[in-house]
């Protein structure tokens, strides 16, 4: 592995488990066993650096994504794996990265927040094999609901509106999931969401 991959790793691991402000270039130089300068020879800053890590997160989570879709048997299958897997990513992330974000880095924020806006249209290809597949109402507005969606997590991400104090993120999101997988799906997607629920408890 080259030391710019392994210095973007590292960094990740540190700025995902720890949060963002409290990580500095002397924290990640020490924790790779390198010397600053050479840090600071592949990363002209923190901000360069924490850019490139968020790329290759996003990356990635575009790649799982897809190989979550091609290996669900249908519609619901896929939903669910993709709701098992944000309780997975949400439960390895600090809760202060989205705060720390917004407040210190609003620019890298903001090209995440207009990534997740442009994500919207994957999920049309899902939704419309469900409704072929039965699973899936047929009236129901998809680019209106999909917006809905983003902004509950937008809300829950930023802190500010919901009582986290009270209860945790997991459970939050939880909500927001099933509820919203609820709503769309057939009676007979139900169904197949209350098996797949249980398979995911065990």
């Amino acid at each position: 592995m080259d030391l710019k991959k392994r210095i973007i790793e590292e960094a990740s691991d540190l700025f995902f488990h720890k949060g963002i402000k409290s990580i500095t270039m002397s924290d990640i130089a020490n924790h790779l066993g390198i010397s600053k300068r050479t840090l600071y020879e592949v990363f002209s800053d923190k901000e360069e650096l924490l850019g490139e890590c968020l790329d290759c997160n996003m990356e990635l989570a575009d790649k799982e994504m897809q190989e979550l879709l091609e290996e669900s048997e249908n519609a619901i299958d896929a939903m669910m794996r993709i709701y098992a897997k944000h309780l997975s990513d949400l439960h390895n992330i600090n809760k202060s990265v989205v705060h720390d974000l917004k407040k210190y880095h609003p620019k890298l924020y903001k090209k995440i927040e207009c990534k997740h806006w442009e994500d919207i249209d994957t999920f049309r290809p899902l939704f419309e094999n469900g409704i072929r597949q039965g699973l899936m109402r047929n009236d129901i507005q998809y680019e209106i609901l999909m917006w809905l969606l983003k902004a509950q997590f937008k809300m829950l991400m930023e802190g500010d509106y919901v009582p986290t104090d009270k209860y945790s993120m997991r459970e939050f999101v939880q909500a927001i999931i099933l509820n919203f997988v609820r709503g769309i799906a057939t009676p007979e997607g139900n169904e197949k969401i209350e098996e797949l629920i249980k398979n995911i408890k065990k």
